[in-house]
């Protein structure tokens, strides 16, 4: 594919306060995943995989450094070439806001325009999938439209009320949005994920722009799939839909699910992230760890149980960890006690300390936090 003929838009401008602090100091797209990723990872891996090399991030500018530090140059997604573009762009308005500034679209606006794409791809960092973006591409050219959706069937429990569901015709044309629920146990979620055509996004972004409470750009597309009648296409494979602590929580869970881990890990495409060339983690003979991943650069002395850990963390002896998540360079004391918590980045665990939460809501510890007595929920 020529890598001047398409453009894309990475929409983190969304934020949901069932986050519980893991989104203070970072974008929700910056959060660990499995141990070694970041859920960004799987979006800038989607467009790689697509050809797609200039890609526009739209991000807070209070929450930004963590993505600079994860992204660096953009070399792991084939983003620091010659022919690639990479550019972020900050705004200021609140993230569960649907409003935003005149500033947001001129700086989206100046890079379509300068771009000079054929079709922009607009993607959003809360939704976890390895989607093969040509194909969509493909349908959406040889359907001839100006605008094209990707969505999902899902269950109703695994939705929340930031989802946009859809009514869709036997033609695969989006035909509207339902007025309630219906009987179905599937939804049709949009997954946020379009295929436009720049010259008409361009202009709807320039009309929406001149308004005095412009959108962001994620609630302008999902009118404009209505209104015009968009193509839709089914996603059938792995798809989480992260909108608070719970899913993310569930999301990385599934991991440990060997047909889940391989269908969004190992499908027929890679996922990319930034590599770090760290020893092995370290077993010790007192060390017991079943059905668990680990993460390079670890020490583990205790026992890990149906958990995720991510690099550089140190589990004490007699520790026991089941059914967690803990983030990178975190310190478990000697005999603490963790069971459905997400601990999270550089964290310190005094001994003998319990953390508990429970599988309807896990307990999140902030970062950087000492713990030093116990915390239930």
């Amino acid at each position: 594919m020529k890598t001047d003929k398409y453009s894309a838009i990475l929409g983190n401008a969304v934020g949901y306060h069932d986050m519980e602090g893991l989104t203070d100091n970072r974008p929700l797209a910056n959060l660990p995943f499995d141990g070694k990723y970041r859920l960004i990872d799987f979006q800038l891996s989607n467009l790689a995989n697509a050809g797609i090399r200039s890609v526009y991030g739209i991000f807070r500018g209070q929450n930004i450094r963590s993505v600079f530090d994860h992204i660096r140059s953009g070399r792991e997604w084939g983003l620091n070439t010659l022919l690639s573009h990479y550019f972020l762009g900050f705004y200021n308005t609140d993230v569960e806001s649907q409003v935003t500034d005149r500033d947001y679209y001129e700086q989206i606006l100046t890079y379509l325009r300068r771009a000079g794409s054929d079709q922009t791809i607009y993607m959003s960092c809360d939704i976890l999938c390895n989607i093969d973006l040509q194909q969509v591409i493909h349908l959406h050219n040889a359907n001839n439209r100006d605008i094209t959706v990707v969505y999902k069937k899902l269950a109703k429990d695994q939705l929340s009320p930031a989802n946009d569901i859809l009514e869709i015709d036997e033609s695969d044309t989006v035909s509207g949005k339902p007025s309630q629920p219906s009987d179905s146990d599937l939804e049709k979620m949009s997954t946020d994920i379009y295929v436009i055509n720049t010259p008409f996004l361009i202009q709807k972004m320039e009309e929406e722009a001149e308004k005095a409470e412009p959108r962001k750009l994620r609630y302008l597309l999902r009118d404009l799939i209505v209104e015009y009648n968009a193509l839709a296409f089914e996603y059938t494979g792995y798809l989480a839909n992260i909108t608070s602590v719970k899913s993310y929580y569930k999301a990385n869970m599934d991991m440990l699910d060997p047909q889940k881990f391989y269908s969004l890990l190992y499908s027929n495409q890679k996922v990319y992230t930034k590599v770090k060339n760290e020893e092995a983690t370290y077993f010790a003979d007192s060390s017991v760890v079943k059905n668990a991943q680990l993460a390079s650069g670890s020490v583990v002395k205790g026992e890990v149980r149906h958990s995720i850990l991510s690099r550089n963390c140190y589990v004490g002896s007699n520790v026991k960890i089941s059914d967690s998540i803990v983030f990178p360079k975190a310190k478990i004391g000697e005999g603490a006690v963790i069971e459905y918590a997400i601990i999270d980045k550089s964290v310190s665990i005094a001994p003998g300390v319990t953390i508990r939460g429970t599988a309807e809501k896990p307990l999140v510890i902030g970062k950087n936090r000492d713990i030093l007595e116990d915390v239930e929920q």
